[in-house]
């Protein structure tokens, strides 16, 4: 996977949560102040697209961290990934960061390796430096643990049994068992924002009380105005121009892309 992994809070859907499940395209937004991450802002039209990426602006260093960007060590240079065949690596994990369909082949006798067409298979690291965070498929991670490398399921908070990896982006409970975040896990204004639902297929909206320094269940968007209906639903709603709205564009696509498209959103 070319994104890492944060830490932050997630959460279940409660009873009376107010939930979301799809986030903005770039074509709903109307504001350029909500016009960021993966778009851009045309002022020409007061119009909000996706953004073009052009891959020969970055370096060796950064280009493989771009999905469908690749640095091909042949030409030193940077540009739209091709197909896996295309690449020889000096470093044989390199292949992984290419393409999430690229997997090492097998190395030369020059040191150098191919990459291939493949799907990672968990069981072949053998350390916890090579394994951890690899995803062989949307819904599943490869974890290390007593020596071994194996495929983890994260479907779902509540499906994962191991400590350590709940505890990447969901919260062991003192009955010794993996759960989404509640809006009431949320300790502070900054981060009674939004929760992941359990199987993180959209959001929880939380809502916070100066009152009482309380976080809990957000019933309605109605307070929220033009300056911060974007951000305060991590882009699930956005400002038409007269309230706050559900946006109707992307859907969620699985646990761990629900999650990296929930981090991004904050991260902007």
């Amino acid at each position: 996977m070319k994104t890492q992994l944060l830490l932050i809070a997630m959460i279940s859907l409660s009873v009376n949560a107010l939930t979301a499940t799809t986030q903005c395209d770039c074509t709903e937004l109307v504001q350029s102040a909500d016009c960021k991450g993966g778009c851009t802002w045309s002022s020409a039209d007061s119009s909000c697209s996706t953004k073009t990426l052009d891959c020969t602006s970055f370096t060796q260093d950064t280009c493989d961290n771009y999905k469908g960007c690749a640095w091909s060590e042949s030409t030193s240079k940077c540009a739209a990934f091709t197909a896996c065949a295309d690449y020889t690596v000096a470093v044989a994990r390199a292949c992984y960061a290419k393409d999430d369909t690229c997997v090492p082949g097998t190395t030369g006798t020059d040191g150098k390796t191919p990459c291939k067409t493949g799907t990672i298979t968990c069981s072949t690291f053998t350390s916890a430096s090579d394994c951890n965070g690899m995803s062989p498929s949307d819904n599943a991670v490869c974890w290390f643990k007593s020596g071994t490398c194996s495929q983890v399921d994260v479907s779902k908070c509540s499906v994962i049994t191991d400590q350590d990896i709940c505890q990447v982006a969901c919260k062991w409970t003192t009955a010794g068992a993996c759960a989404a975040y509640t809006c009431a896990d949320m300790t502070t204004a900054d981060s009674c924002v939004a929760v992941m639902m359990d199987d993180g297929s959209g959001i929880n909206i939380c809502s916070w009380d100066s009152a009482t320094s309380k976080c809990s269940d957000a019933a309605d968007v109605s307070a929220l105005t033009s300056s911060n209906c974007f951000a305060k639903t991590v882009g699930y709603y956005y400002w038409d121009g007269s309230a706050c709205s559900e946006c109707s564009g992307s859907s969620s696509n699985g646990y761990i892309l629900a999650f990296i498209g929930f981090i991004a959103m904050l991260m902007f």
